[in-house]
């Protein structure tokens, strides 16, 4: 018996309203936007349409397995009747004979009838019990399954050329200190050592008080920073993401990290040993910052306008919080995101160029990093006798301590207990 063509159209209309409803959600999905109103109104007319198809596949499907019945029964009659003598010269017609566990499908109706069984719940349940599972098992003893392991030749793979790593270049201590474009290999700067006195003047016609000024001339010498490497004609042309860019980068970012280092090692080493217990809530953090910032007051006259500290104490200063409101000083607000924010007002500087637990309160102008412009300066020259670049990166970068004592490490902080041994270790000594 041919197959139900009415059948066939329906379920192939069904196919498509599904096909067209998932490529209008792809599109809005792959441009990251709302369906348009053009396009809700077009999802649901396939909507409409697929909820009257529903009821007349089924219909069909019951009127299918109806005259399914019947053709067994008129095979099983046919099988049971005497067979008839064969008429020499007349043709036959054998009906393949399945073999041990295979399954024939005679015609179409009946594989698109499993089919149907096996991808709609809705369909099957009104099929009766057992019912999807019988049709699974008929499609997987007929149907030969071809696999992407059957298929390699014809399976592209996808490549993203974007580079997925973190590329970080930023360098936070030095960004936040004094500035200076390095022009030579030698930094001198004045450094006031004696100040001028005022006093009362003794009596009438008598010497004023009197002390003279001196300025020494500070020295300090840069250190030359790079690195060098060696790519291949081949690597550069056929790499997607370039490869010459690549290295650049990374050997940009490893320069940062390496100079951001050092100026961290000069803050911290120069820092001196704040005075008390190791803070431990917001409260007790508010005053061992206070308390650091008004000895560096004392001892300098300067102003602490920053707060230095490395990633672990940092955000933990930023996930602090109290529910009971300071009268005179306020915690202030913190960003997760960018990893800045302020204590008490002091900016906070997050860095991961601080080799343990640091927590140091300073005046970020007496600290100076210098740096050639444009560093680090990207080199390359072109080998032609083996088809290659060779490359680098070099910068000459220091970093000077203009006022030690303008710095002060937090209680608690690796960098504090350093500081409070050297300074134990100076007045043993």
């Amino acid at each position: 018996m041919a197959p139900n063509p009415v059948l066939q159209r329906l379920v192939t209309e069904r196919t498509e309203l599904n096909t067209n409803i998932d490529r209008i959600l792809d599109a809005a999905n792959d441009e990251e936007r709302d369906p348009t109103e053009s396009e809700r109104e077009l999802i649901s007319r396939h909507r409409d349409r697929l909820t009257a198809l529903e009821p007349q596949i089924g219909e069909l499907l019951d009127l299918e397995e109806q005259r399914s019945a019947s053709r067994d029964a008129r095979a099983a009659l046919s099988r049971s009747a005497p067979e008839e003598p064969e008429t020499p010269g007349a043709l036959t017609r054998t009906a393949p004979q399945p073999k041990d566990g295979e399954v024939i499908y005679h015609h179409f109706g009946q594989y698109a009838r499993d089919e149907i069984l096996s991808r709609f719940d809705k369909i099957a349940a009104r099929a009766g019990d057992g019912a999807r599972e019988r049709a699974q098992e008929r499609l997987s003893r007929a149907v030969a399954n071809t696999l992407t392991a059957d298929i390699p030749g014809i399976l592209p793979v996808q490549h993203l050329a974007q580079i997925i790593d973190v590329i970080n270049r930023a360098r936070p201590v030095v960004d936040a200190v004094r500035s200076v474009a390095l022009t030579s290999g030698v930094l001198t700067y004045p450094k006031i050592a004696q100040r001028p006195i005022v006093g009362p003047q003794s009596a009438e016609k008598t010497e004023l008080p009197s002390q003279k000024m001196q300025i020494t001339l500070e020295q300090a010498n840069a250190v030359v920073y790079g690195g060098a490497g060696d790519l291949s004609w081949q690597s550069i042309v056929w790499s997607n993401p370039d490869a010459l860019n690549l290295w650049f980068e990374l050997a940009a970012e490893a320069y940062a990290r390496t100079v951001e280092g050092v100026a961290c090692s000069a803050l911290a080493d120069s820092a001196g040993a704040g005075t008390g217990t190791a803070p431990t809530d917001l409260a007790s953090w508010m005053a061992a910052v206070t308390a650091a910032a008004g000895q560096i007051y004392a001892d300098t006259g300067r102003r602490a306008d920053s707060l230095f500290t490395d990633g672990t104490i940092g955000y933990a200063l930023l996930g602090m919080v109290s529910a009971e409101a300071p009268v005179f000083l306020s915690a202030g607000p913190g960003n997760l995101q960018s990893g800045t924010g302020t204590i008490a007002g002091l900016r906070l500087v997050i860095s991961n160029g601080f080799g343990g637990a640091t927590a140091i309160v300073g005046d970020s102008q007496a600290m100076l990093c210098a740096e050639n412009p444009g560093a680090p300066v990207e080199l390359r020259a072109v080998e032609p006798s083996i088809a290659g670049f060779e490359v680098g990166v070099v910068g000459a970068f220091l970093a000077e301590i203009v006022e030690p004592d303008a710095f002060v490490a937090l209680p608690g902080s690796t960098r504090a207990a350093a500081a409070s041994t050297k300074s134990s270790g100076t007045a043993s000594s």
